[in-house]
């Protein structure tokens, strides 16, 4: 367990790229504390596979399957949720090529994901976590933020 001495009961806790990586991580430890999982991804077969791991221990799931990318289907899945504690904006790319080859839709598809939708799920969360009284924003980076590649 890796947040044990975390209390998240009756907490919801909204995680971006929940189906890989960090943010499946991220989304089994707040489960392990106690949070039910609002589970974001594009690929429902990982929204699944981490629906199960969750399940074992006795945590909860709300799997939404979406690009985050996109905020019309954005919001209408998070139109559903009315309570949102946290929030772990955690989807990211990275595209792996040298800048002489790099197009501008490459660095659109980047931008997109790593930032706009930082923005984007901000901006559909933030109401409902005032409404219930606040709540933790965690934006996750990458040391790309910090020096070059």
């Amino acid at each position: 367990m890796y947040l044990q001495k975390i209390n998240l009961k009756n907490k919801y806790a909204l995680v971006t790229g929940a189906g890989k990586g960090l943010g499946r991580a991220c989304s089994i430890a707040l489960a392990e504390a106690g949070a039910t999982i609002i589970a974001l991804s594009r690929t429902q077969s990982d929204l699944d596979k981490l629906e199960k791991e969750i399940k074992k221990i006795k945590g909860k799931v709300i799997k939404v399957n979406c690009d985050v990318m996109n905020y019309k289907e954005l919001k209408e899945n998070l139109d559903k949720i009315k309570i949102i504690d946290v929030l772990v904006n955690n989807a990211g790319i990275a595209v792996m090529r040298p800048i002489s080859e790099y197009s501008t839709a490459d660095y659109d598809l980047q931008m997109d994901v790593n930032i706009r939708s930082v923005f984007l799920g901000c901006k559909k969360a933030l109401p409902a976590m005032i409404a219930s009284g606040g709540g933790s924003i965690v934006n996750m980076s990458s040391v790309a933020a910090l020096r070059g590649i």
